[in-house]
């Protein structure tokens, strides 16, 4: 007969690794959102061909959303953009692709079907890597604000794309990702999939393994349409990677990193959703949908098999201003970081100096939100980066690399 004495240590193991496999815990929040799957309507990708005038207008490319064109005059055309179901956010999403085969100038008119005030003016782009905006003089604003205009001159043999901000679609995300792993040594790791089998990715900023070190968690991309949100958080791990002090602040900290959380609706031209026709970053009381469950669950298995903590969390967004989304002192659990919100938020006002200040909203607990997610799953400081939709790129990517210098000072004065 086995002695209990032997059969215990066993019990002991299952129970050890039942608690490292336990993934992330349901939440009930104050202002609590539905996030139950809602069906998305496709745009139909197909070329729209005008061949009297040598003239064609496509979304065949990930990020593109265009789903219709009809032709006015000779010269002028209108291009319907519908999202992917409703009620949604207003920040009406486009992109799309001119082709020419002689030199010509058109007039393409910018419509919501559905009602929709325009929000993002438009860019344009030879190659979809250098992006310019269009000059205003080009622009005619329609009274009610629900549409525009604008004038494009397109040259023989020319690709245009138009789109309401940079592209940036998947297969972007992973060149980037590639480009950094190759430069500094990163691991990129597949944490899981999508709903529609799109690769969800992490990293980990890391002195050796991941172990009991405080752990900062790093998020970007849950709304497709916030690319200023994306290349600040580019410029915020530039900034952290290529600081001098990294290797010394990460004998005491580590970072998890996941920089796409809504590949479907990046690539499928989305104004808000994920593939699930709902806001992910609604979904971080009971995780309804594969995104944020597999990121939720990895989070919360990686730190406890390490024997770390979350101490802080950061999920870039865009809006319509440059804002920083904190929480005040009214929240419960206290913060891990009690001090360095404030810390932080005046010294990355401090080192861009001028005439710049900081714009800091602090609120209690509300919506399911990555940033109310932090502090409820584990009493961590949770902060929403938001970057203006128009905020000058240039200082888009200073204000990145300064946020992450600034980080590193905060903490490690802090020691």
């Amino acid at each position: 007969m086995n002695s209990p004495f032997r059969i215990l240590p066993f019990f002991l193991f299952i129970l050890v690794v039942a608690s490292c496999n336990r993934g992330a815990t349901d939440f009930v929040f104050p202002t609590p959102v539905d996030t139950s799957t809602r069906a998305i309507s496709l745009q139909d990708k197909r070329s729209y061909d005008f061949p009297t005038e040598g003239l064609s207008f496509d979304n065949q490319f990930d990020g593109a959303r265009l789903n219709g064109v009809e032709q006015l005059t000779a010269t002028s055309y209108v291009v319907s953009i519908e999202p992917e179901n409703e009620p949604i956010n207003p920040s009406p999403w486009y992109a799309f692709r001119l082709r020419s085969e002689k030199d010509q100038e058109i007039f393409v008119r910018i419509a919501y079907p559905n009602g929709a005030n325009h929000r993002y003016y438009p860019k344009l782009s030879k190659d979809r890597r250098s992006w310019v905006s269009v000059d205003s003089s080009t622009i005619i604003n329609h009274s009610d604000k629900e549409e525009i205009t604008v004038a494009l001159s397109i040259s023989a043999g020319e690709t245009l794309y138009v789109a309401g901000q940079e592209v940036i679609n998947s297969s972007d995300v992973g060149e980037w990702l590639t480009e950094l792993a190759n430069k500094h040594d990163i691991n990129v790791t597949t944490i899981g999939e999508s709903r529609l089998g799109r690769d969800l990715r992490r990293f980990a900023i890391t002195d050796g393994a991941l172990n009991e070190r405080p752990t900062i968690v790093l998020l970007s991309r849950q709304h497709p349409p916030e690319v200023t949100g994306f290349l600040a958080f580019q410029a915020f791990i530039d900034g952290l990677l290529e600081d001098p002090r990294l290797p010394e602040l990460l004998k005491n900290y580590q970072f998890l990193v996941y920089p796409l959380l809504n590949p479907d609706g990046v690539d499928l031209g989305h104004w808000r959703h994920s593939a699930g026709g709902i806001d992910s970053n609604r979904d971080w009381a009971t995780y309804n949908q594969p995104e944020a469950r597999q990121v939720a669950d990895n989070v919360v298995r990686t730190v406890r098999k390490a024997g770390s903590k979350v101490v802080l969390g950061m999920d870039f967004h865009s809006t319509w201003h440059d804002v920083f989304y904190t929480h005040d002192d009214s929240v419960q659990p206290p913060s891990a970081l009690p001090d360095f919100t404030k810390a932080w938020l005046a010294g990355i006002e401090k080192a861009i100096g001028g005439d710049f200040k900081v714009n800091e909203d602090a609120k209690g607990i509300g919506k399911p939100t990555t940033a109310s997610w932090f502090r409820t799953q584990f009493g961590a400081e949770g902060i929403t980066y938001e970057i203006g939709d128009d905020t000058d790129r240039d200082f888009v990517a200073r204000k990145g690399q300064v946020s992450a210098q600034q980080l590193i000072e905060v903490l490690l004065s802090s020691k």
